[in-house]
């Protein structure tokens, strides 16, 4: 029987899913090691050459490898409230608050406008023993209402992390955060618009209700590169999934060991998305739509 014959049938009796996740379960072992022979034997690296954040990544909760380049981030840098704000996580399962505040016991702000996934994600706090660490608060985060938001929950200026994923008005959101100085911001591009472009879609471009293309959303990473310059933060690089991008302080940069880097150096296709199309088959089906250009 061939491979591919005996793969199809286990997919079969077990499932799609599930085998996905033993897939999973090999890559994050396989990444586990490789972080731990990075930390341990530092002296064989080559003159010259220093590991990208992707070299760190692991799944705990998080969807795309995000909990291993957090936990890296935040032990070089240091933090200080042990506190994440994180918008769009669903019922809070899968997403990157989750392992800082079940296994780290940190505080979480976790901001849902869904109310099915806000109920959900309350009572899994609940059932994890962390609902007196956990803050969920069923609210549509737009541009004028986020720093409301984090006023009236009481988050700390300096927090330690901010993680934006609303699959819209992404670069609004976070150009409107004031007074706010996470030491690291965690923010989804839409790698649909390519590494060159510097563009985001329009603050209320999804507000009409339009059955627009799955493409269609967010800011490329040239446009988050440049907002997080404005606001004083370096561009790291991106997890291989091609989904998030990470941000540290300016001031902090030094001390996670690595150097700002340019959106073309650690753009990534989305994992998804390009098995079907390439990235400029992609842009072409939401090319027509309205766009704002960021200098």
């Amino acid at each position: 029987m061939s491979s591919g014959l005996k793969n199809y049938l286990r997919k079969l009796l077990l499932g799609y899913r599930f085998q996905e996740r033993l897939q999973e379960d090999h890559r994050v072992l396989g990444r586990l090691g490789n972080q731990n022979y990075l930390e341990l034997y530092p002296g064989l690296l080559a003159p010259g050459f220093g590991p990208e954040i992707n070299a760190y990544e692991f799944s705990r909760f998080s969807q795309n490898g995000e909990d291993g380049i957090i936990l890296f981030l935040a032990s070089r840098i240091g933090v200080d409230r042990h506190y994440i704000v994180e918008i769009g996580t669903e019922d809070g399962r899968e997403c990157n608050s989750a392992n800082l505040i079940l296994n780290y016991g940190w505080q979480g702000l976790l901001i849902e406008a869904s109310k099915k996934w806000t109920e959900k994600g309350k009572l899994y706090f609940v059932e994890q023993g962390a609902s007196n660490r956990t803050m969920i608060i069923n609210q549509k985060v737009t541009p004028s209402n986020i720093n409301e938001i984090l006023y009236h929950a009481k988050a700390p200026n300096d927090l330690d992390i901010l993680s934006i994923d609303i699959d819209s008005y992404d670069y609004w959101v976070w150009e409107a955060v004031d007074g706010y100085n996470p030491k690291i911001v965690i923010i989804e591009y839409n790698a649909s618009f390519g590494p060159c472009r510097s563009v985001t879609i329009p603050k209320d471009a999804l507000e009409n209700n339009q059955n627009y293309s799955s493409y269609y959303h967010g800011a490329s990473l040239v446009a988050l590169k440049k907002l997080g310059n404005r606001k004083g933060y370096d561009l790291l690089g991106c997890d291989s999934h091609g989904v998030n991008s990470f941000f540290v302080r300016k001031d902090l940069t030094k001390n996670t060991g690595f150097q700002a880097q340019e959106p073309d150096n650690v753009f990534r296709k989305h994992f998804r998305r390009s098995r079907r199309k390439t990235v400029e088959q992609q842009f072409q089906e939401i090319a027509h739509l309205p766009l704002v250009e960021i200098d």
